[in-house]
């Protein structure tokens, strides 16, 4: 059988590589390979104009035109990724039995319309499946807009395998760590996971809809995996676990197997660690492993939020973990907590008392933008505004009066002065 497998472009005012690779779609991939079945791959990302020290960088890209639903918003809407061009001269001229698409951010999809049209021009007759974020959560919406075959969610991979013939082993499955270089002729850094789900269930976190029980993948196995890709040159790692510390014992063990490794790489923590269940020591092999900058989530120091936010995180569990941090040689400006910015009914003046208090305990400060995310609790009382998946994208902040969402931007200004006072310990750390 032979598969075409797509990533497609991202459609949107602002994008940037911060270790973004499809990783669930790698994962799938990765599983059908190893039942014998032949893949065309084509990441309509893989190019990049800028590269930093840690692999990210800045995608070729293109402006088009803007959708009507956002052509409010005084910006520039942009094709990031390859040329459609491109993108036809990669297409493999032999046969095809299926096509695999994949989605990500849910205000992405005009980028998938465009490429099931290009498609079906090249491969007429050729099943289109359609996968990922997008597919998962907006379902319905996705029918009416892609010109697809078949959509199939998150917790509906059973009934995708039995489609095209192969046998489906869900704990076999979610074991599956990628293979790289079956797809990637270069990388940057990888991407990985030591586990699937999350225990939490947050209010503003559709989690418990995308994913699985929690499950974990075991220490040996992402060793090895983390071995194997050391000893080709790669030097930054990236955790994409939803709660990497939350089974301690196990974290324990995995970071211990990584320090004796002695490798001099470099990981990172985009999704953010739990404040609550880092201790001394977790916080001493954070040190240790090689944690440039971890990043964990906060999203407020308002209790009554804490609580309503699903009561992960208290002031209390802050202080403690900052002096854990302290303890393992993390100094001011080298660990960063996540506030949330442009939920509905925020206090900007709090938020930025709240900047101010984090930044004077040592840590430097990343806004969060929210967004209303379909099948969460918070987003229940908003869909009527959402009419179109567009206007989930966190940085419209289409909740809010233009006059707000003005200072929303001087409060992201306030937070980067904030941060300056750290950038010589984050230039050091850059190297």
């Amino acid at each position: 059988m032979n598969i075409l497998a797509i990533n497609p472009w991202i459609y949107d005012f602002a994008a940037y590589d911060f270790w973004l690779k499809p990783y669930g779609f790698l994962v799938l991939l990765s599983y059908l390979k190893k039942k014998n079945i032949h893949i065309d791959y084509i990441d309509c990302l893989e190019q990049k104009i800028t590269k930093d020290s840690f692999g990210r960088g800045r995608y070729v890209h293109e402006i088009i035109k803007t959708p009507e639903v956002v052509a409010h918003i005084p910006r520039y809407f942009k094709r990031y990724g390859i040329s459609p061009e491109q993108l036809e001269k990669s297409l493999p001229e032999k046969p095809i039995d299926a096509i695999l698409v994949t989605s990500s951010m849910t205000y992405w999809y005009p980028a998938i319309i465009d490429l099931a049209a290009i498609l079906r021009r090249h491969y007429p007759g050729i099943p289109i499946y359609l996968g990922g974020t997008y597919a998962t959560l907006c379902t319905e919406q996705a029918a009416r807009a892609i010109d697809c075959d078949i959509i199939f969610t998150n917790d509906s991979l059973g009934d995708f395998f039995r489609t095209i013939g192969i046998d489906f082993d869900e704990e076999d499955f979610l074991k599956i760590l990628p293979d790289y270089e079956l797809f990637y002729s270069h990388l940057d850094y990888v991407v990985l996971r030591t586990s699937w789900g999350c225990p939490h269930r947050c209010s503003f976190c559709a989690i418990e809809k995308l994913g699985v029980q929690y499950v974990t993948i075991s220490p040996e196995e992402i060793i090895d995996f983390i071995d194997t890709y050391a000893r080709k040159n790669i030097k930054d790692f990236v955790f994409y676990d939803d709660a990497l510390l939350y089974d301690q014992e196990y974290i324990t063990s995995l970071f211990k197997g990584i320090v004796r490794l002695g490798h001099k790489i470099r990981f990172h923590t985009p999704n953010a660690l739990h404040l609550r269940y880092l201790t001394q020591g977790i916080a001493d092999l954070l040190k240790q492993c090689g944690f440039i900058n971890p990043h964990f989530g906060l999203e407020t120091l308002d209790r009554d939020l804490q609580k309503t936010w699903g009561d992960k995180v208290t002031t209390e569990d802050l202080i403690r973990a900052i002096g854990f941090l302290k303890n393992a040689g993390f100094k001011d400006g080298q660990f960063s907590l996540y506030l949330l910015l442009g939920y509905p009914g925020q206090d900007l003046t709090q938020l930025k008392k709240d900047a101010v208090t984090l930044s004077g305990m040592g840590a430097k400060v990343s806004l969060a933008e929210f967004s209303a995310v379909p099948h969460t609790e918070i987003y229940a009382h908003f869909k009527e505004k959402l009419t179109d998946p567009l206007l989930h994208n966190n940085s419209l902040f289409c909740f809010f009066s233009e006059k707000k969402i003005t200072e929303f931007w001087e409060v992201k200004e306030y937070v980067r002065n904030l941060n300056r006072k750290y950038a010589a310990t984050h230039a050091f750390i850059n190297k």
